[in-house]
């Protein structure tokens, strides 16, 4: 192991919107971001398409944009926290401005509003068409370079938050390019910020990039930190359905300006379903294109009604589309139901804090209480861009303890090996992503959670240890697991076939923590009336 330790006042993981939010902010401390490629190459906020919401329009108002959460969220949102993140809305958006970030404007010089899904006003900022990530993530990038207290590790993975008695002492990781000789790296600091994005990337059907598979999580909940609503997941009702890993998206302000679904008989199957038909809640659209193809009926979007000029509203749509020769203008496009946000994550209070000291979160692995049970469409930037701030206004007014701990062995005691056999950990890997959307998709039940668990053990005791990243994934996969077979009731996006009401009764939180998973796997086994011989064969 190298003996180099990099000693910053913290550390972040993650470059994305949240991350980088919070390096800009947390100046003058000195800070290293660290990112797992080139700066700002395979975020989720690079590929976000649909923008940010903020109440900005003389019509809208921000009672309206919190109404509109709250109602979306089901019952489990955060109300102190939805206002604190939409009241900061017009504050972020000038913030962006001022470092440059342009977004699209009518003639007249304001903005030009999209509309989404559960939204009752036109509030949604975009930056050409469907590239609002794109050109977010560029201003910030921007920034981040001109900025002398921020020092950008490219090309590493962390593998291990370096932790003990429930308090932070830096991490552990490498570099990725396995050509550097003793290529391990240590960063001692007293705060640690994951800003590591969702776990789309668990899920066959996936709009997250390969690297979102919940590995910030997994880093979490290894130091001791509580994880909650893991069995949250938002399926975005209309992933591209052209093959690819992963899915293009389909940016939703589409059907924001008038496209159809139908399927292959040209039928609407939204107009008897919600009085907003296309524009109804995602989960309700997401569960109707379930239902369809359970029909063996193939599902489209429909924008050959619509004006002449999509190429130059919806480019990355139009590109997508292109390379697999269709016209959108003239040809219905293909289009699935695929995992696209992550509504839980790592529990975090009012200010970004973990239940660790100096562990702190933001953007999609965090759970902060804004999505309850569903996510309001491109609330998530603006979620990350609020909590970004707050986390650097936090670490700003605390007095930075000082490690006088060596980094020993004892606590560098341990990190991930490297991936043994790359082809078979690929194949695992597949199975686990192809089990989980199977099973514990858009709609689960006991029958199919019970059998994505044993799918999960039995990868687990075949791959014995193969890659870091697949022990990540599957330690990831128990935590949806568990919440999905506990949640007994079918509430925004968790859709249960065998308990389709919401239960007024359940209307908390599914915590859990590393230490109970084991115990409560034997649990949900012993409850399910497993015989003796089906319980050695997957210990």
């Amino acid at each position: 192991m190298t003996d180099s330790i990099y000693t910053p006042d913290v550390v972040i993981v993650g470059g994305g919107v949240a991350g980088l939010t919070v390096a800009l902010n947390i100046a003058p401390r000195k800070v290293c971001v660290i990112t797992k490629n080139s700066l700002g190459v395979n975020t989720s906020s690079s590929w976000a398409q649909g923008g940010i919401a903020a109440s900005i329009s003389k019509e809208d108002s921000n009672e309206n944009h919190i109404n509109d959460t709250l109602n979306t969220a089901k019952g489990l949102a955060d109300e102190n926290v939805v206002k604190m993140v939409i009241n900061e809305s017009v504050n972020v958006v000038n913030d962006l401005e001022n470092i440059g970030v342009k977004f699209d404007k009518n003639e007249d010089g304001s903005f030009n509003l999209g509309l989404e899904a559960a939204h009752s006003h036109r509030r949604i900022l975009r930056s050409k068409g469907d590239s609002s990530g794109i050109e977010i993530m560029r201003g910030l990038i921007e920034e981040v370079k001109r900025s002398d207290h921020i020092t950008v590790l490219e090309n590493v993975s962390i593998d291990r938050i370096i932790s003990e008695e429930n308090q932070i002492y830096g991490v552990i990781g490498r570099f990725t390019d396995e050509n550097i000789p003793n290529n391990h790296v240590v960063i001692q600091c007293p705060e640690v910020v994951l800003a590591t994005g969702g776990l789309g990337g668990i899920f066959s059907n996936t709009t997250n990039p390969r690297t979102s598979f919940g590995e910030g999580i997994a880093l979490a909940a290894q130091a001791g930190a509580i994880l909650t609503d893991m069995e949250f997941i938002q399926f975005h009702p209309t992933g591209i359905d052209f093959g690819l890993d992963p899915t293009p998206l389909a940016t939703e302000a589409i059907r924001g300006e008038g496209a159809y679904l139908v399927n292959q008989n040209d039928e609407r199957f939204m107009l008897d379903q919600h009085p907003d038909k296309e524009l109804a809640p995602r989960d309700l659209i997401a569960q109707n294109i379930f239902n369809q193809t359970e029909k063996g009926n193939s599902v489209f979007l429909d924008c050959r009604h619509m004006s002449k000029n999509f190429e130059t509203r919806f480019p990355q749509v139009y590109n997508y589309c292109k390379k697999a020769n269709l016209d959108p203008r003239n040809d219905l496009i293909p289009v699935i139901p695929v995992a696209h946000y992550h509504i839980g994550g790592v529990k975090t209070d009012l200010s970004g804090r973990s239940s660790v000291e100096g562990l702190w979160c933001c953007g999609e692995v965090a759970s902060t209480g804004i999505h309850g049970a569903n996510r309001l469409a491109s609330n998530s930037l603006l979620e990350s861009l609020v909590f970004g701030k707050i986390v650097a206004s936090q670490i700003n007014q605390k007095n930075m303890k000082i490690i006088d701990t060596p980094l020993t062995s004892k606590l560098i005691k341990t990190y991930k090996e490297k991936t043994k056999s790359k082809i078979r950990a690929k194949k695992y890997i597949w199975q686990l992503r192809s089990s989980m959307m199977r099973n514990l998709g858009i709609v689960r039940n006991q029958k199919s959670i019970i059998r994505g668990l044993f799918d999960v053990l039995k990868i687990e005791r075949e791959s014995k240890g193969l890659s870091a990243k697949l022990n990540d994934m599957i330690l990831v996969s128990k935590f949806i697991i568990l919440g999905a077979y506990k949640r007994e009731e079918s509430r925004g996006c968790h859709l249960r076939s065998d308990y389709k009401q919401q239960n007024d009764n359940m209307t908390y939180h599914i915590d859990q923590t590393l230490s109970q998973v084991e115990s409560d796997i034997k649990e949900m086994i012993d409850q399910n009336n497993v015989n003796d011989d089906e319980k050695v064969s997957i210990n």
